[in-house]
């Protein structure tokens, strides 16, 4: 079958890469210690505070860690597997709609219960979260199935 919407295999080990680099990365960034080390520059800005389309100076530090942690994290979500069939789409689609539904229990619980500048930090590690949530369940229930199938064996 064609299964488009997928990235060559060889994506899941840059995707890992790239995590490793970004996820120390953000650590960093999250506890201040990088931030403000990349040099201003003038940027186009297309929701200002003033409400106006403008030219802004900004430091791109925060953008390249949320850009570079999304795209890794779109790397080893969407790779195809070695052997792609007809039951790891469907685990695919399981495990992306448990993940979408677990993210949505999170982020309703952590509304409720959090609050001031934590709930902040939960809301921009929430952009990560349901890439984390599908790569534990679909790589453990595709562990849980080999395992299986090795014992029947």
């Amino acid at each position: 079958m064609n299964y488009s919407y997928l990235f060559p295999s060889v994506f899941k080990k840059v995707g890992w890469v790239l995590f490793v680099f970004f996820s120390v990365l953000n650590v960093l960034w999250m506890t201040g210690v990088i931030e403000g080390m990349l040099p201003q520059c003038e940027v186009f800005s297309i929701w200002p505070d003033d409400g106006k389309f403008v030219m802004t100076n900004d430091d791109w530090t925060d953008e390249i860690c949320i850009v570079g942690m999304i795209l890794s994290l779109l790397f080893i979500t969407f790779a195809r597997l070695k052997q792609e069939d007809e039951f790891t789409i469907n685990l695919r689609m399981k495990s992306m709609a448990w993940a979408v539904k677990g993210y949505g229990l999170i982020i309703i619980t952590a509304t409720l219960f959090i609050y001031g500048t934590n709930w902040l930090y939960v809301i921009v590690l929430s952009l990560y979260l349901v890439f984390f949530l599908f790569i534990i369940k679909f790589y453990y229930e595709l562990a849980k199935f080999r395992k299986e199938a090795s014992h029947e064996e």
